[in-house]
C-alpha cells in the first residue's frame, strides 16, 4: 500500500504534494467534527486537530498505520478507529467533514465509498476527496484499464470524476494541484497513444528535471481556471 511517513524517505514533489493538501484542507476543519479515513500515518489527522478541529477520528483498515500516529504523541480530541471507507465504524450524520485522500483510486467500490462518505456526514457537511489525473499518470489508458501503478484499481479524467461526484453529491467544486502545462499534456498524450508505460517514464523525467525547483507552494491546490493540467483533482462536495 502506498502511504507517506514523515519520518522516512519520500520524493520531495510527493512529501510537499501530500502535506500540502492536508494544510490546504484545514479551512474547513475548524471547529468541526472530523472523519480522516485512510489516514495512513496520521500526520494529516494530528494536523488537522491542531489547526483547531473540535474533534478528529482518524481511521484505517491497518493496524500498522497507527504506529505512525502514535509516535507523533497523543492528543485531546485526537481517536483512532480500525475501518474501511467502504463500511465506515461510524453512526449516520456524525461528521462535519470528512477527508480522503488518494485513496478512491485504490479500492474496488468507488461508489460503495461515496455512498458511505454521504452517510457519515451531517446535511451540509463537507466531504473532501483527491484523486491522480489520468491525463498525467496513465495518458494511454481508459477508465476500465487497469493502471501501471500496481496499488491503483482504477484512475480517472477530470470529467469522469466530476461525474462520479455529482452522482452522489448536490454541490461539487473541483480544485487541482500540482500543474503542469497543457503542451506537457499533449506531448504525454502523443506518447501515451504508442506506450502507456513510456508515457509514464516521461512524466516521471519531467518531475525529476523540476526538482531544482521543487517547493511546497508549486503544489497549493487551484480552481480549475486556470491555465495548464494539474497532477491531483480535489473534490469539494457539500450536502445541500
Amino acid at each position: 500500500m502506498e502511504r507517506l511517513a514523515l519520518d522516512r524517505w519520500a520524493s520531495p514533489w510527493l512529501r510537499h504534494q501530500h502535506v500540502t493538501r492536508y494544510r490546504w484542507a484545514t479551512r474547513f476543519a475548524k471547529g468541526e467534527r472530523v472523519l480522516d479515513a485512510a489516514c495512513g500515518t496520521g500526520y494529516g489527522a494530528r494536523l488537522m486537530k491542531d489547526e483547531g478541529a473540535a474533534r478528529v477520528t482518524a481511521v484505517d483498515v491497518s493496524a500498522e498505520a497507527f504506529e505512525g500516529l502514535r509516535r507523533l504523541g497523543a492528543a485531546p480530541g485526537l481517536h483512532l478507529a480500525r475501518g474501511d471507507v467502504t463500511r465506515l465504524p461510524a453512526i449516520d450524520g456524525t461528521y462535519d467533514l470528512y477527508t480522503c485522500f488518494e485513496t478512491i483510486e485504490h479500492v474496488d467500490g468507488d461508489e460503495a465509498l461515496l455512498r458511505e462518505a454521504r452517510r457519515v456526514l451531517r446535511e451540509g457537511g463537507r466531504f473532501v476527496c483527491s484523486t491522480p489525473n489520468r491525463e498525467l499518470l496513465s495518458p494511454g489508458h481508459r477508465l476500465d484499464d487497469r493502471p501501471e501503478n500496481p496499488y491503483h484499481v482504477r484512475e480517472y479524467s477530470i470529467p469522469e470524476f466530476r461525474d462520479l461526484l455529482e452522482s452522489f453529491f448536490s454541490e461539487v467544486e473541483l480544485y487541482g494541484q500540482t500543474w503542469f502545462s497543457e503542451r506537457h499534456r499533449r506531448k504525454l498524450a502523443r506518447a501515451g497513444a504508442r506506450s502507456n508505460l513510456g508515457a509514464v517514464r516521461l512524466h516521471q523525467i519531467r518531475n525529476i528535471l523540476g526538482l531544482p525547483f521543487e517547493r511546497a507552494s508549486r503544489h497549493e491546490p487551484c480552481p480549475l481556471d486556470r491555465d495548464g493540467v494539474p497532477e491531483v483533482v480535489i473534490g469539494v462536495c457539500r450536502i445541500s
